[in-house]
């Protein structure tokens, strides 16, 4: 198999990821390409996508948010307000490409673009048991959340986890590996 190319999304790509986000995520998480392409705007140096010829095989959405607030699933990102918080919206890997290190490589190139732009500090929900792969990145979750917190991460889900990560290093832990 070809070595997928890792770049920059584009709001051309939206509607591949919208069925992309489909085909790996449970019917919870479906959002239009519409609200996908908001975090492109919003944040385009932070979203990137592995691409084998011109078929999109993984991606992450991420822009900069404020700590401990969450975005509603299917909220039409706005203009972020100042901050130095790095929220993961989506990284879906493609059933194909799974295996391949490429989360492990989105994530790296999303966490060096997130702190040339000054962020230094990341938050995520993890959703269908993704916690375990965020806790080898150096994720963890925090012992006391308030209960507004807890109220919106209930909204991700059944299993989902707020976690949190320091991102002013060279890497998140182990992230290239």
């Amino acid at each position: 198999m070809t070595a997928p190319l890792l770049r920059p999304l584009r709001l051309d790509d939206m509607p591949a990821a919208a069925a992309l986000q489909n085909a790996v995520y449970a019917p919870l998480y479906h959002e239009p390409a519409e609200i996908l392409a908001s975090r492109v705007i919003a944040a385009p140096r932070l979203c990137w996508g592995a691409f084998v010829g011109e078929a999109l095989t993984a991606y992450i959405l991420s822009h900069p948010w404020p700590a401990g607030s969450p975005p509603p699933i299917g909220l039409s990102l706005p203009t972020p307000p100042p901050t130095d918080n790095w929220f993961i919206h989506d990284l879906a890997i493609g059933p194909q490409a799974q295996g391949q290190g490429l989360g492990r490589a989105l994530v790296a190139a999303a966490a060096a673009a997130a702190r040339e732009a000054g962020l230094t500090r990341g938050d995520l929900v993890a959703v269908q048991g993704a916690w375990r792969f965020w806790e080898k990145l150096g994720y963890a979750q925090p012992s006391d959340l308030p209960p507004a917190l807890q109220a919106k991460v209930a909204a991700y889900g059944e299993d989902a986890r707020y976690m949190v990560a320091e991102i002013t290093g060279p890497t998140l832990a182990n992230e290239s590996q």
